[in-house]
C-alpha cells in the first residue's frame, strides 16, 4: 500500500514516496533483534514505514492532530547511513508514549535504541505499553558552559505536555556525547525532576 503525498498536510516536511509493506525494513529491524510483535504493532499504527526508492526504514512522529512532523531514515542495505528529512520537526520524533498515569519517561538516541527497549521488557514478561519511550533522533554535545545548554526538543517538548513528569531515565549511548549529554542534563533538569543516567552495562549502544 502506497501512501499518497498531501503538500496541505506535509508542507513543512519532506516525505519519501513510502509503503508500509515493509518487507526490507522489517527484516533489518529482525536482524537488530527487536521483537516481530512490536514491530508489526509499529507498522500497523503507520509510525514504521520504508521508503520505496531505497528500502531504507522510516521512522515516523506525529503532532497532537496526528500529522506526520518528523521522519527519520536508516539504511536497511548495510550503509551506515541515518539522517533525519528536510523540514523535520523535533519535537514530534518517534515515541512510545501513551501511558500518562506514568509519572516517568525514558530517554533514547535513536528509534532502535527505543525498540530495543521495549523489546527487553517483553522479553523479561514486562508491558512496554506501560512505559512512556521517547527518542531523540541524535545526541548533541552540551556547550562548555553547561548551564546554557539548551534541553533537546523532544525531550522538552515531552516534558511541557507531560506537567505529572517526576522522573527522567536516560538510556543514552555510553560513548563520550552520550555520556557529557546526560551529565548536563542533570545539571539542567536535576532541580525539577529525578534524573538518572542508566548507561548500557557494557559496549557502546
Amino acid at each position: 500500500v502506497f501512501m499518497p503525498e498531501s503538500k496541505k498536510s506535509f508542507d513543512r516536511i519532506y516525505l519519501p514516496k513510502r509503503t508500509f509493506s515493509c518487507d526490507q525494513s522489517k527484516k533489518y529491524l529482525l536482524a537488530r533483534g527487536i521483537d516481530e510483535a512490536i514491530i508489526d504493532e509499529c507498522i500497523s499504527k503507520k509510525m514504521i514505514a520504508e521508503d520505496v526508492k531505497t528500502r531504507a526504514v522510516l521512522f515516523l512522529g506525529y503532532d497532537e492532530k496526528g500529522v506526520v512532523r518528523h521522519c527519520s531514515s536508516r539504511a536497511t542495505d548495510g550503509g551506515c547511513g541515518k539522517k533525519d528529512m528536510a523540514g523535520s520537526d523535533k519535537r514530534y520524533v518517534f515515541k512510545l508514549a501513551s501511558n500518562e498515569d506514568n509519572p516517568t519517561v525514558r530517554v533514547f538516541e535513536s528509534a532502535i535504541d527505543l525498540l530495543s527497549y521495549a523489546t527487553m521488557l517483553k522479553e523479561s514478561g514486562k508491558d512496554y505499553r506501560t512505559e512512556n519511550l521517547i527518542s531523540l533522533s541524535g545526541i548533541y554535545l552540551p556547550k562548555e558552559q553547561v548551564e546554557e545548554t539548551k534541553i533537546p526538543m523532544p525531550l522538552e517538548h515531552y516534558l511541557a505536555t507531560h506537567p505529572n513528569t517526576k522522573k527522567i531515565c536516560l538510556y543514552l549511548d555510553n560513548d563520550f556525547a552520550g555520556q557529557r549529554g546526560a551529565d548536563a542534563l542533570q545539571v539542567i533538569l536535576g532541580g525539577k525532576y529525578e534524573v538518572r543516567y542508566i548507561p548500557p552495562p557494557e559496549g557502546k549502544d
